[in-house]
Protein backbone atom coordinates (compact mmCIF):
# COMPACT_ATOMS: atom_id res chain seq x y z
CA UNK A 1 0.00 0.00 0.00
CA UNK A 2 1.21 2.89 -1.01
CA UNK A 3 0.73 6.09 1.36
CA UNK A 4 0.90 9.73 -0.50
CA UNK A 5 2.92 12.17 0.76
CA UNK A 6 0.89 14.07 2.68
CA UNK A 7 -0.57 11.08 4.65
CA UNK A 8 3.14 10.80 5.68
CA UNK A 9 3.57 14.23 6.61
CA UNK A 10 0.66 14.09 9.02
CA UNK A 11 1.49 10.79 10.14
CA UNK A 12 5.01 11.83 11.57
CA UNK A 13 3.29 15.35 13.10
CA UNK A 14 0.95 12.98 15.13
CA UNK A 15 3.94 10.38 15.93
CA UNK A 16 5.70 14.03 17.26
CA UNK A 17 2.71 14.83 19.02
CA UNK A 18 2.31 11.16 20.75
CA UNK A 19 5.86 11.05 21.71
CA UNK A 20 5.40 14.45 23.30
CA UNK A 21 2.16 13.21 24.98
CA UNK A 22 4.33 9.74 26.11
CA UNK A 23 7.38 11.91 27.58
CA UNK A 24 4.63 13.75 29.52
CA UNK A 25 3.07 10.64 30.50
CA UNK A 26 6.52 9.17 31.78
CA UNK A 27 7.34 12.50 33.63
CA UNK A 28 3.96 12.44 36.01
CA UNK A 29 5.44 10.66 38.78
CA UNK A 30 1.51 10.77 40.33
CA UNK A 31 0.08 8.60 37.50
CA UNK A 32 -0.14 4.59 38.39
CA UNK A 33 2.80 2.28 36.41
CA UNK A 34 0.14 -0.22 34.71
CA UNK A 35 -2.11 3.08 33.66
CA UNK A 36 0.88 5.01 32.05
CA UNK A 37 1.89 1.73 30.09
CA UNK A 38 -1.60 1.01 28.92
CA UNK A 39 -1.96 4.80 27.47
CA UNK A 40 1.83 4.66 25.76
CA UNK A 41 0.22 1.28 24.43
CA UNK A 42 -2.90 2.48 23.12
CA UNK A 43 -0.95 5.92 21.92
CA UNK A 44 1.65 3.82 19.86
CA UNK A 45 -1.27 1.40 18.49
CA UNK A 46 -2.55 4.41 17.07
CA UNK A 47 0.26 5.60 15.05
CA UNK A 48 0.69 2.17 13.51
CA UNK A 49 -2.93 2.20 12.61
CA UNK A 50 -2.93 5.87 11.42
CA UNK A 51 -2.09 4.63 7.72
CA UNK A 52 -5.64 3.48 7.31
CA UNK A 53 -6.71 6.46 8.25
CA UNK A 54 -8.34 9.30 6.16
CA UNK A 55 -6.31 12.25 6.52
CA UNK A 56 -9.24 14.09 8.05
CA UNK A 57 -9.09 11.25 10.85
CA UNK A 58 -5.55 12.37 11.21
CA UNK A 59 -5.92 15.69 11.41
CA UNK A 60 -8.37 15.13 13.94
CA UNK A 61 -6.19 13.38 16.26
CA UNK A 62 -3.20 16.14 15.83
CA UNK A 63 -6.09 18.21 16.88
CA UNK A 64 -6.73 16.79 19.93
CA UNK A 65 -3.06 15.83 21.34
CA UNK A 66 -2.28 19.72 20.44
CA UNK A 67 -4.87 20.41 22.44
CA UNK A 68 -4.48 17.54 24.85
CA UNK A 69 -7.60 16.22 25.44
CA UNK A 70 -7.17 12.42 27.03
CA UNK A 71 -7.50 9.65 25.21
Amino acid sequence: MKISKQKRNLINELSFYILEEIEHANENHLIDYNYKKDNIKKLINIVKSSKNFTNKQIKTLIYDLKYELPF
